[in-house]
């Protein structure tokens, strides 16, 4: 029986990538556009429950055009509960001409998905949980904002630990998988599908055999899509290396390229 990744992860993992955009606004030629690094860990609740950190940050600041004409900076966080196959917790933080900053907790006992705000003003008696305290910085207060309109949902997962679960699951060609994904505020219905198995030429040169995934996306109670598809390549290894993510936009293509590895 194969061990999951997700459950078998012994030391940190950090992956850096680049960010680059192709289309009209750079005369078709690729453009690296933001730097952007997925880091793994298990982390320890107070209960003394593990659960897998998952964080990405990006930035422009490796980049002086972007910088000086549209600065920002992105981070994501999720907790994800291996045991309980769901994910307990999500930060978004966004930095761009102004600031958001929201902490999404899922309540398991209420069967609620409660959203606090930084520095929000405080609605109802609901209190940050104790769980998430080692994400504030000193002095940082985040208060209830809100809950989710569609609350807690079996098999909930964020982005970041639906990707991770995803690592760990067989690759086949024609393979379909479905989860439930929440951002905080909407539901999704992803639909995950394994197309083929090939080989990527990866940054150095050097090429890589490697699932391609797509993941398509509908929000609850919306018709259509919920965006165009994404495209995910997989290292064919034990460890499912994420090493290219491409997004084709009306505006472009956007490819998210693996660097290095630490």
């Amino acid at each position: 029986m194969r061990v999951l990744w997700v459950l078998s992860l012994a030391r940190a993992e950090s992956l850096h990538y680049e960010a680059s955009y192709k289309g009209p606004f750079s005369a078709g030629k690729h453009l690296p556009i933001a730097a952007v690094q997925l880091d793994s860990e298990y982390k320890a609740l107070p209960s003394g429950e593990k659960v897998l950190q998952t964080t990405m940050h990006v930035t422009s600041k490796p980049y002086d055009f972007v910088e000086e004409h549209f600065p920002f900076r992105v981070r994501y966080r999720s907790l994800y509960a291996p045991g309980r196959k769901h994910m307990l917790a999500v930060e978004k933080y966004e930095k761009t001409s102004r600031i958001k900053h929201e902490i999404s907790w899922v309540d398991v006992e209420q069967h609620q998905l409660l959203r606090f705000r930084h520095k929000g003003k405080s609605v109802g008696q609901r209190l940050f949980p104790v769980s998430l305290q080692n994400w504030l910085e000193p002095g940082e207060r985040f208060e209830f904002h809100k809950y989710s309109r569609h609350g807690f949902r079996k098999g909930l997962q964020d982005w970041l630990s639906m990707l991770q679960v995803v690592r760990t699951l067989s690759m086949e060609t024609g393979r379909v998988y479905r989860f439930p994904v929440t951002d905080g505020k909407h539901l999704y219905h992803y639909t995950v599908k394994v197309q083929k198995q090939h080989s990527i030429e990866m940054m150095d040169g050097s090429r890589r055999k490697a699932w391609k995934l797509r993941f398509d996306a509908v929000e609850e109670g919306e018709p259509g899509p919920a965006h165009r598809p994404l495209y995910v390549w997989l290292a064919d290894d034990a460890q499912r290396t994420p090493l290219l993510f491409e997004n084709r936009h009306p505006l472009g293509r956007f490819l998210v390229r693996l660097s290095t590895v630490q």
